[in-house]
């Protein structure tokens, strides 16, 4: 059985958001810094209530992020 959760960033006031670009890249970037991280190798989904979902066994490196409370 697979260990892997869903995850959200969490955004409230973290100065980091989450898109997904027409390339397919799906890149978190950090408002303060304008620094990016490409997302590589991540399972996503849209979520109505969180936006995008990156899905893994923990969280992904970069941000501030929080297991999906409706999973």
């Amino acid at each position: 059985m697979s260990t892997a959760k869903w995850w959200v960033l969490d955004e409230r006031e973290s100065g980091f958001t989450l898109e997904h670009r027409p390339s397919g890249d799906v890149v978190l970037m950090n408002n303060g810094t304008s620094e990016e991280h490409v997302l590589h190798g991540y399972v996503w989904k849209h979520c109505p209530h969180f936006g995008l979902q990156i899905q893994s066994e923990g969280p992904p490196p970069y941000g501030p992020w929080v297991e999906n409370p409706e999973d």
